[in-house]
């Protein structure tokens, strides 16, 4: 199974943005913490409608402003492991981190900043870029939509819909399914 998958679903939990001082980010990455279950669907492509669910464990360090990842995702009878671990700049008032070693590994690079209960964050590797975009439901649940960018056609597509929640708390996954779905990353008809 690609990497770039459970990629998704990791990095869905670990985006959390900045915020005005290091004890409001300690504060934001202990929401994370702990275990989640989530699923998801991709939505583009010939896999179009596939899809998987992942097992994930956040450990945040308030005294480091450090918050990692790991966990599984399986999709049908394939599972990855993934992992990933973000840093809180106080200066930039930014996150960075890495996805499974990040770009110069095989992985990611991640980049974001908190709006509100929501974050939005960049995602690199070499010349591919995209955007994953979170939305708190309630503090036990996520939906998540990550978007890939097609600079030829200057256009976002979104690629992958998720939903999180803890574990501890799951009884339903909020829906995660957007209201307009592509199922195509053909040339837009102009």
């Amino acid at each position: 199974m690609s990497r770039v998958l459970p990629a998704f679903a990791t990095v869905a939990l670990l985006a959390l943005g900045g915020s005005a001082s290091a004890n409001d980010a300690a504060d934001f990455m202990a929401r994370f913490s702990g275990a989640w279950l989530g699923t998801g669907q991709l939505l583009i492509g010939s896999d179009n409608g596939l899809k998987f669910h992942c097992s994930l464990n956040g450990d945040p360090s308030a005294t480091q402003l450090t918050f990692n990842m790991s966990g599984r995702c399986w999709m049908g009878i394939l599972s990855a492991g993934v992992s990933a671990q973000l840093r809180y700049n106080a200066e930039t008032n930014r996150f960075y981190g890495e996805f499974m070693d990040g770009s110069e590994g095989d992985g990611l690079d991640i980049v974001g900043s908190r709006s509100g209960d929501g974050f939005s964050l960049k995602l690199v590797r070499g010349e591919a870029q995209g955007r994953l975009e979170a939305d708190a439901v309630n503090g036990d649940q996520l939906k998540v939509m990550m978007f890939y960018r097609d600079r030829i056609h200057n256009r976002e597509l979104p690629v992958v819909a998720m939903g999180f929640a803890r574990k501890d708390t799951v009884q339903t996954l909020p829906n995660y399914m957007p209201d307009i779905v592509t199922g195509s990353i053909a040339k837009p008809v102009e």
